[in-house]
């Protein structure tokens, strides 16, 4: 998007929303290209507001002013330009603290993505490798900008990263406080991986409404931004999961050891439900959470602080449960085998579910002494200590002789296991029951509050991160009895409190913590954002128009029977799309072989690429419409056969074209297939189209050409049309993915009464074409007998493609946007008065 045109449409779509607060809330997106005022863009803004934030239009209009405020700012710093939009959600975890980096328990965690709090990013791609930085908080977080070109690793290809990126950081001295750690720990990170696959930098902005220091981790979803915005703006493709382990490390940057449940909450956080991370097997599952009127919210207590003397809090906690509990335990082996055996057995069972095996481990667990100094574990397991040396240099030198906390560490880390194996089989079992009755859900609620009330006890009291202003917040708002449990959230040492309480009784127990606890502190809650209500939302996202057209076009092809309803509004939202990737290379393959005995058997007196339409061969009014469409980056290739060969040449001797001969008619597959020499160094992609078909219009190939466009993935796109009796009729599966075509007269197939068919124009890519046609001429062809081993003998196109590409993740995409009038094409002498016929009803 343009920044100065994204100023413009958010402006009228505020507009908009103020002169109609009704806009319906949850329109589908088919409907929304119908229902929603103003341009396609801003109803495409709108629908992606709507889907991330909810709520009505006093919601959607802050939520334009905050992105208006960040367009500003952007505009001021760096100018206007092409940039994009990324949104994190803030982390809220309901159970699970601290036991993300525990790494001798099978652990998990029950978070999930806040749909009203979250960070924003305004980003560009830079051709330096700087990275510039600026925040709507300037003066809190000042602008930064850094140079990563400038540092001493080399980039890296993918192998040993994590191990090459802990060597750098013990290579390196701790970096001087700031926001801009989270952004160089990002960058340097996914530059040491991926190397000069990053060939710049960027430039942004960030809006944020987490509180930084809370709990609810601001910091992580930061780094988590400028993680996307390089792989992003460098077209570095990555998954979700993948984007979270690899923030959860760069994060390691800036002096913490921790784990990754903050990273994969925000990227992998979906509407309606929490996360069940299990960091064992390294995966999430989402949980359904009941709405009902009930609502998270948390109190904002002090920022925790980030300095020297609490880091080595968070690093202490990080060593015992990622180093030293696992070699005490391991070390069982030796001095205690039947204790170990025990443990290996119950751990083996545990698998994070409720059941016996959590109370052998906990008992277990008692056999840990109380505390442990680095001391003492660099004389009984010297190799545990060198471990902690190198992960956590600054504790080994500061605390080597302070006592550590071990066994009540391990309380607390199993105790969590318990509470979110509990919270889990609670919600699941409600997800299965269908009759579920408010009261039922208002107890299993209550029970899901105890659990917060235990955890909170554990974390203070096994734990030690709770401050005296935390215990007397989480006392102030636990005393209300209409909130069903709080507890710390977060790290500790000041942050965040959650509550869960009803929707009824928000609003009273804000006032009440106002009074209480923030208005004896000359603290207004809600004018600082000390408050946060939270329901579940998505997760890190890409705020692009294009990703709801993209949706809309998956929704239309998915429901192509209604086709003739959304067609119009589907290719109007086209006619604006405009993309970079449209005016790649793209080679026109024109098939004008073949013998024509059908059309001569009918009277048609001349080839068919050569009859006249309206005035004007066939094939002339082809070529005409591929110029006006703007398919002039290469000349096009017309294949031709001997019989025809002369005629042609002299009809198309006053055209930029290049001739290649199909030496026999064994079908339109073979005849592509003649083109592979001329082509095959060649890697944009082909755009193949009958000569035949001089009805399809300039627009509708400018329309193929933008779908290819926007589904790049895809090996073939192809433009379809609803009719009836189709001669060429596509299928589909239940999930409405392509899965076969068909040529009636060749395969002596049925011809339905109705139903979908290609209008001879297919967009592919050129060497995953070539390369498939070739394994179909191996697979068909007898060379014996000169022939291929299908219907009539020949190599048909696209209907053997299609099958092979279908099989792929991405491999055909058939959109029905061409009138049905354009899939007419010329097999007989009638057909060329008919041809004619639709080309006046369609220019006029």
């Amino acid at each position: 998007m343009i920044l100065t045109q994204l100023k413009q449409r958010l402006g009228r779509l505020l507009t908009c929303i103020s002169s109609a607060p009704e806009l319906p809330i949850g329109l589908p997106v088919l409907d929304l290209l119908l229902s929603v005022e103003g341009s396609l863009d801003e109803r495409a803004l709108y629908h992606l507001l709507q889907l991330t934030y909810g709520g009505g239009a006093d919601i959607l209009a802050a939520r334009i002013g905050r992105l208006d405020q960040l367009c500003d700012l952007f505009l001021n710093l760096y100018g206007d330009g092409e940039v994009t939009i990324l949104r994190a959600p803030a982390r809220i975890n309901i159970l699970g603290e601290h036991i993300d980096y525990v790494s001798y328990l099978p652990t998990a965690s029950l978070p999930f993505g806040s749909r009203e709090h979250d960070m924003v990013m305004l980003c560009r791609a830079s051709e330096t490798k700087f990275v510039r930085g600026a925040s709507t908080l300037s003066r809190e977080y000042p602008p930064f900008h850094f140079d990563f070109g400038a540092e001493r690793f080399k980039g890296g290809d993918g192998t040993c990263t994590e191990e090459r990126w802990l060597g750098y950081l013990f290579a390196s001295a701790p970096p001087a406080p700031g926001w801009d750690n989270y952004v160089k720990g990002s960058v340097l990170y996914a530059f040491l991986k991926h190397g000069e696959r990053v060939r710049g930098g960027f430039d942004f902005v960030v809006d944020s409404s987490i509180p930084p220091g809370g709990g609810a981790s601001s910091s992580s979803a930061l780094i988590v931004l400028a993680g996307a915005a390089i792989r992003h703006l460098n077209h570095i493709p990555y998954t979700a999961s993948e984007l979270a382990q690899e923030s959860s490390r760069a994060e390691w940057f800036v002096g913490t050891r921790g784990g990754a449940m903050d990273h994969l909450t925000i990227c992998l956080a979906r509407p309606d439900h929490a996360l069940h991370i299990s960091y064992d097997r390294g995966d999430a599952e989402a949980v359904p959470l009941p709405d009902g009127g009930f609502r998270w919210v948390t109190f904002f207590s002090h920022p925790a602080d980030k300095g020297r003397e609490v880091m080595l809090e968070y690093n202490e906690r990080a060593a015992v449960s990622r180093i030293i509990i696992p070699a005490l335990v391991e070390q069982w082996a030796q001095t205690d085998p039947e204790v170990y055996a025990r443990w290996d057995r119950a751990r083996s069972e545990q698998k994070s579910e409720c059941g016996p095996s959590l109370d052998d481990l906990q008992q277990l667990l008692m056999n840990l002494p109380e505390t442990l100094s680095l001391a003492q574990l660099e004389y009984e397991l010297p190799e545990a200590f060198r471990q902690c040396s190198l992960a956590f240099p600054a504790l080994v030198a500061g605390r080597l002789d302070r006592p550590l906390r071990i066994r009540n560490r391990a309380l607390h880390h199993i105790g969590e296991v318990r509470r979110v194996a509990s919270a889990v089989k609670l919600l699941r079992d409600r997800s299965r029951r269908r009759d579920e009755g408010e009261e039922l859900t208002r107890a299993l609620m209550r029970t899901i509050g105890e659990l917060l009330d235990q955890s909170h006890e554990s974390l203070g009291s096994l734990y030690d991160v709770c401050t005296p202003e935390v215990s007397e917040l989480v006392e102030t708002v636990a005393d209300d009895p209409q909130v069903y449990g709080a507890r710390l959230m977060g790290g500790g040492f000041g942050g965040n409190v959650l509550a869960l309480t009803t929707q009824e009784h928000l609003s009273s127990l804000i006032q009440r913590v106002q009074s209480t606890y923030y208005g004896p502190r000359g603290r207004a809650a809600e004018a600082e954002g000390s408050v946060m209500v939270s329901t579940p939302g998505a997760g890190l996202s890409v705020l692009d128009p294009e990703a709801v057209w993209k949706q809309a076009v998956h929704c239309f092809n998915t429901n192509w029977w209604e086709a003739d309803r959304y067609r119009q509004p589907i290719c109007a939202m086209l006619d604006t799309f405009a993309s970079n990737a449209e005016h790649s290379q793209i080679r026109p393959v024109v098939v004008a072989a073949g013998k024509g005995a059908r059309a001569a058997a009918s009277g048609l007196a001349v080839p068919k690429p050569l009859a006249e339409v309206s005035g004007i061969p066939a094939i002339t009014r082809v070529l005409r419409s591929l110029k006006e469409a703007g398919v002039s980056t290469c000349p096009p290739i017309v294949i031709i056969s001997p019989e025809t060969e002369a005629q042609l040449r002299e009809a198309l001797s006053g055209e930029d074209v290049e001739f290649v001969t199909q030496p026999e008619a064994r079908g339109t597959g073979d005849a592509v297939l003649c083109a592979f020499e001329r082509m095959s160094s060649f890697g944009g992609r082909a755009l193949v189209v009958w000569s035949t078909q001089p009805v399809i219009r300039s627009q509708t190939i400018r329309r193929c050409l933008r779908l290819a466009a926007m589904f790049g993935e895809y090996r073939m796109i192809v433009p379809t049309a609803l009719v009836k009796q189709p001669y060429a009729p596509l299928r589909r599966d239940h999930r409405g993915q392509v899965c076969r075509s068909q040529e009636t007269h060749l395969e002596r197939a049925q011809t339905p009464r109705f139903g979908e068919t290609n209008i001879g124009l297919f967009i592919l890519d050129s060497r995953a074409m070539f390369e498939a046609l070739q394994k179909l001429k191996e697979r068909y062809w007898r060379a014996d007998e000169s022939r291929y081993d299908r219907p009539g003998n020949e190599l048909g196109f696209p209907n053997e493609l299609i099958p092979a590409f279908a099989e792929l993740e991405y491999g055909v995409f058939a959109s029905p946007i061409a009138d049905w009038r354009e899939q007419q094409g010329i097999k007989s002498r009638a057909d060329v008065e008919r041809c004619g016929q639709f080309i006046r009803e369609l220019d006029g």
